[in-house]
């Protein structure tokens, strides 16, 4: 490593902790009037004629929000750009560290990537199928909540005669077990099935008890406090119309955005997380995490591998974290496609307390520590076109926590030279971030995607206490299975 880092290695620190925070990062309290380019999904929850074209997100916005939002969507251009020619002039600045020049290169190429394919999405189009579906709901502790979660899910606009809602209790210590049996009773006879594990087992023995209950071609993942909107299920099957698919997440939204500035943040870094990481991931077929809150799986593509998933072992050590991440990256090697569908909205809460928030980013690093190098070693085989920006993602990643102490820290303490370029270089990505949101939403909230840049870098280190605690299988926000 040069005794400085470029701007452009500082710009892949924080667009890497998007990807390391990325299952599992979900945007704002409520859908706006329309979305747009880069890569934009109608606002809209309803299913058309089979095969008819997307409509044009713009339609029925106001002359000066499109060219707001317009302008926003050239910032974010300018952005790209101005990396590319900075990164040009480094590597000819950097001569004499080829090995600087390289890694400089590559991983602003990966940044500028992830732009340029999430420009090139667009959704799974609308086919017309129905097929049937099975709600698979895990809970633990959720109390009245999970109520909400199951008379959402009975509201979906989707045939009742093909829709079942499998609800698995995880043994948990509250009444939540009672507010099952209440709601089970306060729906037609059939359409709410209830299970009791009878003791905490944990997320995948709920995951796959409510799998092996229902013999539906398609099982949706939705969490005990998630709401999908009502017609995203019909949406969300549409991309098994290709039976290369074996998965699709849909896109999760912060319900309690405007709780305070950590909720805000987390709107906003969930929104573009779904949006330019999962966008230019789908655009590949390799979403390379299809998020338990709101996800399809194709029955037959993991059943073959429900065992193995359950009982997964790492480093000695049963896995009982991660299990979206795992199961996706199960999928992925055995050679299903995976994609993302904007179109298709769910609600969720996030946590609105620091302890709590903190201890869920340590869960999901601590799974993307895991899952990542996994994927990398075999999505060369078969998603070959992903493969690079894993790689890039992965080892870059991991190298992250290094590289932000030795900016932040250690060499300006050795130089006494304040770190510049380092804070200009996450600034513009910041911006990107924040113009990337504007450009598709009106909801007031690219400021904290901004903001949430900052913030999300500055723990970005906890990453190395993810390492060493990789072992541990407590889930940090509930107790341990």
């Amino acid at each position: 490593m040069s005794s400085t880092l470029s701007p452009e290695q500082a710009a892949v620190v924080d667009s890497l902790s998007v990807v390391i925070d990325g299952t599992e990062q979900h945007g704002a309290p409520e859908p706006s009037a329309g979305q747009d380019v880069l890569p934009v999904a109608p606002d809209t929850c309803e299913a058309g004629p089979a095969d008819r074209p997307l409509p044009t997100a713009e339609a029925g916005l106001p002359a000066g929000e499109r060219l707001t939002r317009r302008l926003a969507a050239l910032g974010v251009t300018a952005i790209c750009l101005l990396i590319c020619w900075h990164v040009t002039v480094r590597a000819t600045m950097e001569i004499q560290e080829a090995w600087s020049a390289v890694y400089t290169f590559v991983v602003s190429t990966y940044v500028v990537s992830r732009f340029a394919l999430a420009a090139l999405y667009s959704p799974p189009r609308d086919r017309g199928i129905e097929p049937r579906v099975a709600i698979v709901v895990p809970a633990y502790n959720e109390g009245e909540a999970v109520v909400r979660t199951i008379d959402a899910c009975l509201a979906l606009d989707y045939p009742r005669e093909k829709l079942e809602v499998v609800v698995v209790n995880d043994g948990s210590e509250d009444d939540t077990w009672e507010h099952m049996r209440r709601a089970e009773a306060a729906h037609p006879e059939g359409s709410v099935r209830c299970i009791d594990l009878g003791s905490n087992q944990g997320k995948r023995a709920a995951m796959a008890a409510g799998i092996r209950a229902t013999s539906a071609e398609i099982l949706l993942f939705v969490d005990s406090d998630s709401e999908p909107a009502p017609g995203a299920l019909r949406l969300l099957v549409q991309a098994f119309a290709d039976d290369r698919v074996g998965a699709v997440s849909g896109i999760t939204h912060v319900r309690n955005a405007t709780t305070n500035a950590l909720t805000r943040m987390q709107a906003a870094r969930y929104y573009v997380s779904y949006q330019l990481i999962k966008s230019a991931e789908s655009v590949v077929g390799a979403v390379s995490c299809c998020p338990g809150c709101f996800s399809a799986y194709r029955r037959k593509a993991i059943l073959p591998l429900l065992a193995g998933w359950e009982h997964q072992f790492f480093l000695g050590v049963e896995c009982t974290y991660g299990d979206d991440r795992a199961l996706t990256n199960r999928l992925l090697k055995s050679g299903w496609r995976t994609l993302y569908d904007s179109r298709a909205e769910a609600w969720t809460d996030a946590p609105f307390r620091y302890q709590k928030f903190f201890r869920q980013q340590l869960r999901w690093k601590k799974s993307w520590c895991r899952e990542g190098p996994i994927l990398m070693s075999h999505l060369w085989r078969t998603r070959p076109l992903a493969f690079p920006s894993v790689l890039v993602a992965t080892l870059a990643g991991l190298a992250s926590p290094v590289v932000i102490l030795y900016n932040l820290i250690v060499h300006p303490a050795l130089s006494g030279l304040f770190p510049l370029l380092y804070v200009d270089a996450l600034a513009m990505v910041a911006m990107a971030y924040g113009l990337l949101h504007r450009s598709q939403r009106r909801d007031g909230n690219w400021i904290w995607a901004v903001l949430g840049t900052f913030f999300y870098v500055s723990f970005s280190p906890q990453l190395l206490w993810a390492l060493a605690r990789i072992r541990d299988g407590s889930w940090g926000t509930r107790a341990a299975a």
